[in-house]
């Protein structure tokens, strides 16, 4: 009989366990996460053609990061498990927001698009490769934000899901404009570019 509740329990735990949902809500501000270990990319830049740039043999460092220091901006949140081709699944999302051409090249821009990289749910033995992938794409796109989350606090805090991609965005109070896991569909990325088209002219 003790087995029987025993495994009454442990099934019980799963269900619990399984069923949470995602701590951000549509129309809610975002619940504040802050990351120390390791946090954003810092880097010595210089302003050129209108465009931040890596100042030549600029040395990329850390510093913690806040969902605080994205306040006062409308922003894209893209959050990634440390995994080959996940980067791949929203592409089409990522080519539309360089395609739409926001105000994002300067530092004090009023948009900005912040990956957060998971390495908490890195592959054994692929840190290193997925670190290194990170850090070429700032050197690609200096002006955007560039997040490392060692310990999974993102996803934790979050609730996401683990081996996923997922696209947040936020207006310039922290509020929840658009929110999905997975990949987007055509009529998803309209409709994301377009929240932040409406939240930029507020």
């Amino acid at each position: 009989m003790k087995k029987f509740f025993f495994i009454q329990a442990l099934i019980l735990t799963f269900l619990v366990s399984s069923t949470v949902s995602a701590e951000i809500k549509v129309g809610e501000k975002i619940p504040e996460v802050s990351i120390e270990d390791k946090g954003i990319f810092t880097f010595d830049y210089e302003i050129k053609d209108g465009k931040m740039n890596l100042k030549k043999d600029a040395k990329i460092t850390y510093k913690p990061w806040s969902t605080k220091d994205i306040e006062g901006k409308v922003s894209t949140i893209y959050h990634l498990a440390a995994r080959t081709g996940i980067d791949d699944i929203n592409k089409d999302y990522i080519d539309a927001l360089i395609e739409a051409d926001f105000p994002a090249h300067l530092p004090d821009s009023p948009y900005k698009t912040t990956t957060i990289l998971n390495m908490d749910d890195a592959l054994w033995g692929t840190s290193k490769i997925a670190s290194s992938r990170f850090h070429g794409s700032q050197e690609e796109f200096p002006y955007a934000y560039y997040v490392t989350d060692e310990k999974g606090k993102a996803l934790e805090t979050w609730g996401l899901k683990k081996k996923e991609s997922a696209v947040i965005i936020v207006d310039k109070q922290g509020k929840v404009l658009f929110f999905k896991e997975g990949k987007l569909s055509p009529e998803e990325i309209k409709l994301a570019v377009s929240k932040i088209k409406e939240a930029l002219n507020q």
